[in-house]
């Protein structure tokens, strides 16, 4: 039965399923797949932490908190970016994921016919959730100019864009799926246009752990209406515990809070207490030291037809796809096809972009697998023409 004949609303009927998802679900169909497709760490999370969970909830802890989430963990989370970043913000609302965060910001900020600017490749949930709140969504492009650069800001095409209808400018630095890293010019400029026209700049920072170079920046550090959105589910392997953060001014961050008393009521509880016990005792370093190794085999060892960015932050890589002999780029369909019949799952680009060049490769997986990955492209690369 069509959806317009049981009634569904027109908000939910223009949302698409996730092509990620569909990935995910063929994965469970196939024998000993090389899974290079899913955007979560392939580590267990840190023994201190799964057993200060355990405690947790033997101790009782099972039961509501307040709905920002427990006051230390809180400031826990505040002295940790004031540390990091140097500016501490207003407040601090613990949500149910990133996702809980972003919904409730959304939610929040955006009307009818208000207009968010969104960076194209973009996570496939932000468009999603801007046509459920019926706003306008406008691209800025963030693809390089030649193959082999890195993916950057056109700031005077972001200009263009914004005007007095903007009501959020969206960065995601770490990107998914491009692996690239605002540098500290262009955040600084996204947060002047932003201020510019009384817009909020929205910051997803969840990758903000898996920085490969020396000099992260957060719009938090440029701009007093920044909603930096961040939390736990990379960087200490708990995506199933559903633990993130909103930070930012109060007036904007207590409306998160009311919103969140009438859907999620609060973040995990028994996973809040485990993350107060347990986070100012776990060391992150090394979990990003070996993502740092993984990221400079997939650039050192994949096919040069590729033409890859070398990521700059997140576990992900998005490679440009083959081209044929004429110069044009495999029809992606084709290629993950191709990549699937070897048993390799990776996630085509135009699932994340108006453009059907690239692909995304998650290098969040074993060594063995990231091999035998790299392996199978190298080979796909020669067969399409490389």
């Amino acid at each position: 039965m069509a959806a317009e004949d049981i009634g569904l609303s027109r908000r939910v009927r223009g949302i698409e399923p996730s092509g990620i998802r569909r990935i995910f679900e063929l994965m469970a169909t196939m024998e000993d797949p090389i899974n290079l497709s899913i955007g979560q760490a392939h580590y267990d999370p840190p023994p201190e932490l799964v057993e200060a969970a355990c405690r947790a909830m033997r101790d009782g802890h099972n039961r509501y908190t307040v709905t920002q989430g427990l006051p230390r963990l809180n400031e826990l989370v505040l002295d940790d970016v004031e540390r990091r970043l140097g500016r501490r913000p207003e407040t601090c609302l613990l949500t149910s994921g990133v996702s809980g965060g972003l919904m409730l910001t959304f939610l929040s900020l955006l009307d009818p016919g208000d207009e968010i600017v969104l960076p194209d490749p973009y996570f496939v949930m932000y468009k999603h959730l801007a046509t459920l709140c019926g706003a306008q969504v406008r691209y800025y492009e963030t693809y390089p100019d030649r193959d082999g650069e890195r993916f950057r800001i056109d700031v005077t095409q972001l200009e263009e864009l914004v005007n007095e209808k903007t009501k959020i400018v969206f960065v995601n630095s770490p990107s998914n799926p491009t692996g690239g890293l605002l540098d500290r010019g262009e955040v600084e400029a996204v947060a002047r246009i932003a201020d510019k026209v009384g817009a909020y700049v929205v910051s997803d920072e969840i990758y903000d752990l898996f920085c490969y170079g020396e000099d992260y920046a957060s719009p938090l550090q440029y701009s007093d209406r920044c909603i930096q959105l961040g939390g736990f589910s990379k960087s200490y392997g708990i995506p199933g515990w559903r633990m993130g953060y909103a930070t930012g001014p109060a007036n904007v961050l207590d409306a998160l809070k009311t919103l969140q008393q009438f859907s999620f009521v609060c973040a995990p509880a028994p996973f809040q207490h485990a993350l107060l016990a347990a986070m100012p005792e776990v060391d992150l370093a090394p979990y990003r030291e070996q993502y740092r190794n993984k990221r400079d085999r997939l650039v050192r060892d994949l096919h040069p037809s590729y033409a890859l960015s070398p990521p700059e932050g997140a576990f992900y890589a998005f490679p440009r796809l083959p081209r044929t002999a004429a110069g044009e780029p495999v029809a992606s369909d084709e290629f993950v096809a191709a990549a699937v019949a070897e048993k390799l799952l990776i996630v085509p680009g135009k699932a994340f972009s108006a453009r059907d060049t690239h692909f995304r490769v998650s290098f969040a997986a074993s060594d063995e697998d990231l091999a035998r990955g790299i392996s199978v492209l190298n080979a796909l690369a020669e067969r399409f023409g490389g």
